[in-house]
């Protein structure tokens, strides 16, 4: 066998050509929220990352425009976190507020969003002169500087908010294994179901003063299998992604625990995205390569419209 098994091995080179360089978008829209974009420039898949420099990969200098099917229109304003002179502190409510989670020995990165001019105005009476609006769809429209000495870039998308369906109610059930019915519970969202297809939903959840995290097994449901029923869909505890994650306690939550739940309704091209990128196999060898779609025209990533409604239930002792 140690003739054979060597005799059989072949080492192929396969040089895997790189890719032009692309704007990648990360913006959301939501209810009473105003619009927050990232920008940022595509890497190469066997490239590093300066993980000191983070602001390296932002994109500066873009022209942004939202446009509402309502006739609203806002343009957004470049904001940098090492800009703002801010306490150590508040940038790091800052950096929670717009999804980004550090650790504690690491330096601030200088973090940059595109947003409404007057998103301090927000963040200190929630009233801001843009957000938005249930049942309207939103244009994005970027022209940022090309890479390399190239002309500038010119990306749009569009998206939709629907209606905010929310859930009926949040059930607590006891742990389904045994060993941790002293200390831990199932938590469960009941829903009704419209009648009609096309239903998609996201959702986070936040356990005490944590940030919300995104539950580890996926973020996004549609209403193929459950339309016009009223179910019973287990709500999993989101995980702080640097975190190791034990699959015996961490889709529970624990008992005095107060939980919150970010419970957004999304349109199809929001659900997609998410969907493909939380099923791409992950670090499994065995795996198939799936394509995550975007709704962003001449680049990559999303923009996403949410209807969201927040809960809270404390869980008994």
């Amino acid at each position: 066998m140690s003739i054979v098994f060597p005799s059989c091995t072949k080492v192929i080179d396969v040089e895997i050509p790189d890719s032009a360089q692309q704007i990648v978008v990360d913006g959301t829209i939501e209810n009473g929220v105003p619009p927050v974009v990232i920008l940022t420039k595509s890497q190469k898949f066997f490239g590093t990352i300066d993980l000191n420099n983070l602001g390296n990969y932002f994109v500066h200098g873009a022209n942004i425009t939202v446009t509402g099917s309502d006739g609203t229109q806002t343009p957004l304003i470049e904001l940098c976190l090492q800009g703002l002179n801010l306490p150590q502190d508040q940038q790091d409510i800052l950096l929670s507020a717009l999804g980004f989670s550090t650790v504690d020995s690491a330096n601030i990165p200088n973090v940059c969003v595109y947003t409404i001019p007057d998103i301090a105005t927000y963040f200190t009476t929630g009233t801001a002169s843009f957000t938005g609006k249930e049942r309207t769809s939103y244009a994005l429209d970027i022209m940022a500087p090309g890479f390399t000495g190239t002309d500038s870039v010119h990306v749009t998308s569009t998206t939709y908010i629907p209606t905010a369906v929310g859930m009926d109610s949040i059930s607590i059930r006891e742990a389904s294994n045994p060993a941790y019915r002293d200390s831990m519970v199932s938590l469960y969202s009941n829903v009704s179901v419209p009648d009609t297809f096309g239903n998609f939903l996201r959702y986070k959840t936040k356990r005490n003063n944590e940030p919300y995290y995104n539950p580890a097994s996926g973020t996004v449901w549609d209403d193929k299998l459950w339309v016009g029923l009223q179910i019973a869909l287990p709500i999993e505890r989101g995980q702080d992604p640097n975190a190791k994650i034990d699959f015996n306690t961490d889709f529970l939550f624990y008992k005095g625990d107060t939980v919150s739940v970010k419970w957004s309704n999304i349109d199809s091209k929001t659900y997609d995205f998410f969907f493909t990128l939380e099923n791409d196999g992950g670090d499994s060898p065995f795996s198939s390569p799936v394509k995550i779609k975007t709704n962003i025209n001449n680049g990559l990533g999303i923009w996403a419209g949410y209807a969201t409604k927040y809960y809270q239930v404390i869980v008994p002792q």
